[in-house]
């Protein structure tokens, strides 16, 4: 589990990087590229304001 700390330091990019466009792509290539695990990517881009339909659809086209 990630602490909080971090958490918020990786959410604080990703919400800059949502602000000059990003897409969710670039996004999760970000919490990737910082080894956030996996399982808490939903729960921070819910953070961020994606809907959950959104990661899904994602994911599945990723597949």
């Amino acid at each position: 589990m990630t602490s909080d700390f971090v958490r918020n330091i990786h959410l604080a990019t990703a919400q800059q990087l949502r602000d000059q466009g990003a897409d969710l792509t670039v996004i999760l290539e970000h919490f990737d590229s910082v080894f956030l695990p996996q399982e808490e990517f939903p729960e921070l881009l819910d953070q961020l304001g994606y809907p959950q339909q959104d990661l899904k659809q994602f994911l599945q086209g990723q597949l």
